[in-house]
């Protein structure tokens, strides 16, 4: 268990280091929502969707690659670092060139005002020191940790400052240069290692990358379909809301849930030849996804109401609905994000680019000929086939890895349940509208939430190895916060 307990210990650190910078991220959105105009919201959103997008075409998988790597030398991590610094390069300066086609597609000087202004943050983000994917490699974060909250911190507090100045979407704009201009320089402040520009390993690192390429741009395109066409069936007030609750929505996932899972990358590469041991730990990992994902699930499912107005104010109103239809597509993405690591530990590269291409063509194919629905109708339709992508994508790893498909099913209804059934007996705490009962609501919650899993972990631990784990863990965690206070 040294290795599951290595690993619990990286994953703590990231989720601390996300949870920091979520949390003022967090903040700065709710100051943000009430000093800005969900049109605002709206511009960035597309922005930023074309700088990803950018940034995903370009993407070489650099950290993946040495993540995975049989050996972390010199040569393999500069080739790495050049080979992923030209194509970023040259993917800047094709954008400069595409400027007057957003112009005429999307007929909005503020969007290409801010896509112009973000172009750079592609070109800074590849400078970054490659020694940081080595140290993920060893699942060292205390670095990262130092990065994440010096480059956050700063970032936030520029933010608010021009955003009261200015009041414009251009206070988000700046944060991102910002957060990336600090990041990378304290890479370098960090870190003892200095890349140098190197190809003489970029064939077989090309064998590796060229697939993560197709596969980051298939897999992008079909996670941000759903923002594309409400781009153009819909208003930039109307996207800007989405974009707010989607943000709201899928934080747990992006923030907590997908961190934590990072560094078993590295533990699934070591064992990728020993299915058993291979499956062990791809269970654990699921239940401990579904374990701290259905919570939220659950709880934004049933107060969705409550925590839009209390957090937004009355102005994201129509916000709410939105947020509750993409509960299921905050479950999809946490599942999602640990069935690419086993592929990608197993080398299996080409499964994921070719479920990406399937399910993006059955999600755009259904999107499009819905063109014309209510805004809620349309999210819906989307988590809803987004859910069961995910579900079809399980059953292939379940083949791929040798393990029981329902086993896994199991695994992640069992919270799921739990959590609805809590979620519904603390929602009829609330009989009135009342921030206080809201926040006492959801302390209850997460109290009978945690003490009905530990009971039904001390259940199923007598016929589970899976489910005796969590048990234990769960026993020695509350033993040492005995001990505290």
């Amino acid at each position: 268990m040294s290795t599951i307990r290595r690993l619990c210990q990286s994953s703590g650190l990231l989720v601390g280091i996300r949870l920091f910078q979520r949390s003022l991220g967090l903040i700065s959105t709710l100051l943000l929502a009430r000093v800005l105009m969900p049109a605002d919201f709206g511009v960035v959103a597309v922005a930023a969707l074309i700088i990803h997008f950018s940034e995903v075409l370009s993407n070489t998988g650099i950290q993946q690659y040495i993540v995975q790597a049989e050996e972390a030398n010199d040569e393999t991590i500069n080739t790495a670092w050049t080979l992923d610094l030209i194509l970023k390069g040259s993917v800047c300066i094709l954008l400069f060139c595409s400027l007057p086609g957003i112009s005429w597609f999307y007929d909005d000087p503020n969007i290409v005002y801010a896509v112009g202004a973000l172009i750079p943050v592609i070109l800074i983000r590849a400078m970054t020191n490659p020694e940081l994917h080595v140290q993920r490699r060893n699942l060292s974060y205390g670095v990262i940790f130092r990065i994440g909250v010096i480059s956050k911190l700063i970032s936030f507090l520029m933010v608010i400052a021009i955003a009261l100045i200015t009041r414009s979407f251009w206070a988000i704009i700046v944060g991102d240069l910002v957060t990336s201009i600090v990041s990378v320089s304290l890479s370098y402040f960090y870190c003892a290692r200095r890349p140098s520009l190197s190809l003489r390993n970029v064939s077989r690192q090309w064998l590796f990358s060229r697939w993560m390429l197709a596969r980051g741009s298939v897999g992008y395109i079909r996670a941000q379909v759903d923002t594309l066409l409400i781009s153009q069936f819909y208003s930039l007030s109307q996207l800007g809301k989405f974009n707010v609750a989607r943000e709201f929505t899928i934080m747990p996932a992006n923030e907590i849930i997908q961190p934590a899972v990072e560094p078993l990358l590295a533990t699934f590469s070591s064992v990728r030849t020993d299915y058993q041991k291979l499956t062990q730990q791809i269970s654990l990992a699921l239940l401990v996804i579904s374990i701290f994902t259905a919570p939220f699930v659950a709880f934004i499912y049933q107060f969705y109401e409550s925590i839009v107005f209390y957090l937004l104010g009355e102005n994201w109103s129509e916000a709410a609905p939105l947020m509750q239809a993409m509960t299921p597509l905050l479950f999809a993405f946490a599942l999602g994000g640990i069935l690419n690591n086993v592929c990608f530990a197993l080398a299996k590269i080409k499964i994921v680019f070719w479920y990406d291409v399937v399910s993006l063509i059955l999600i755009f194919g259904t999107l499009l000929s819905a063109q014309g629905i209510a805004l809620i109708s349309f999210i819906w339709l989307r988590s809803f086939i987004g859910l069961v992508a995910v579900i079809i994508f399980l059953y292939i790893c379940s083949r791929l890895v040798r393990a029981s498909f329902a086993a896994q099913i199991i695994l992640l209804v069992v919270p799921l349940v739990a959590s609805f059934a809590t979620a519904s007996l603390a929602y009829l705490m609330i009989f009135q509208n009342s921030f206080l009962l809201l926040v006492l609501s959801g302390v209850f919650f997460v109290l009978c939430y945690g003490i009905v899993m530990l009971a039904l972990a001390c259940f199923l631990s007598r016929w589970s190895p899976t489910w005796n784990y969590i048990y234990k863990y769960s026993l020695k965690f509350l033993h040492k916060l005995g001990k505290k206070f």
